[in-house]
């Protein structure tokens, strides 16, 4: 990472348990073909300041980070949809060339193990790590239309 990117920065206390519960977000890209937008849902885990993301190397989004590292991730509260966090930052790539993050991730998440034909023959994983650098928590209209 360059010195000259801005600290890591906390994710606030009122929103540790919505990142801990969801299963998914959804992560947003630079598209490297056009610079347009890309947003895809993600499994990902939290380790109390970054989030890990499997991929496969031959996903879209893999070679939009390649290209520009820039990501954001938006976590929705599945029960008050006005409730969400949205982490801005850039991402490093590393290699998860024996599955194995991906494994933990499913375990994690899921509390199953991933299915031995999950990927094509041949294909490699990777591991998004999205370093947080602007961190948003409104809540919409008060929170007044959530379900209770």
């Amino acid at each position: 990472m360059s010195d000259s990117l801005p600290p890591i920065k906390a994710i606030p206390d009122s929103h540790i348990g919505l990142v801990e519960a969801s299963p998914y977000a959804l992560l947003s890209t630079l598209r490297h073909s056009d610079g347009l937008l890309s947003v895809n849902p993600v499994g990902y885990t939290f380790d109390g300041q970054c989030f890990r993301i499997s991929t496969l190397k031959s996903r879209v989004k893999y070679r939009n980070l390649q290209a520009d590292p820039r990501a954001s991730l938006c976590i929705v509260d599945h029960n008050d949809i006005t409730v969400y966090i949205e982490v801005r930052g850039h991402v490093t790539l590393e290699d998860d060339p024996d599955r194995s993050y991906m494994a933990f991730q499913f375990r994690n998440k899921m509390g199953v193990n991933p299915p031995d034909d999950l990927d094509p023959p041949d294909s490699e994983r990777a591991i998004i790590i999205l370093r947080p650098e602007q961190v948003s928590t409104p809540t919409l209209y008060g929170g007044r239309f959530g379900k209770s």
